[in-house]
């Protein structure tokens, strides 16, 4: 995607979102990220910065300042909000917000109340059991296949 900056008689300037992310990206330090940025059109121009990090307060200010020192020159005015991450409470949150929104999660919750109208709790019970045992039998298939094509030893060799 590719934010409106200016017009000019010769054409309009567009910053590529994806760019100036990867961009910010490269100046934060390992533990911040960039989550989000947006772009206001003008002269006056505002980058919207939505940053997390794990880091100290005083950290993230010094984040703020370089990217304010070296945003400021290109021409556009920083704005920086620090969003709520690395916290346990706020990761929980944000896994089960993901968990939720998945077409996967309601397709399995959907399969598992009609098998449970449909064949009981034993029958349930013996699905779930038999899936499971299967999906560790298929993991150990893989793998040994896998090794073997790697040319590493068998899983099953003796020494």
């Amino acid at each position: 995607m590719y934010f409106l900056w200016k017009r000019t008689p010769h054409g309009s300037i567009r910053v590529s979102c994806d760019g100036f992310s990867e961009f910010v990206n490269s100046v934060l330090s390992r533990k911040a990220t960039c989550r989000s940025l947006s772009l206001t059109e003008g002269e006056n121009a505002v980058m919207t910065l939505v940053l997390s990090s794990n880091d100290a307060a005083e950290e993230c200010c010094k984040i703020e300042e370089r990217l304010t020192s070296i945003i400021v020159p290109l021409g556009l005015s920083v704005q920086v909000i620090w969003a709520d991450r690395g916290t346990p409470g706020a990761e929980l949150c944000e896994t089960l917000a993901s968990v939720h929104q998945s077409p996967w999660t309601w397709m399995l919750v959907t399969v598992l109340l009609a098998l449970r109208i449909m064949a009981g709790w034993k029958g349930l019970f013996w699905t779930i059991f038999w899936g499971t045992a299967a999906w560790f039998f298929s993991k150990f298939a893989i793998s040994a296949i896998t090794r073997k094509k790697m040319g590493f030893p068998s899983l099953l060799a003796r020494r």
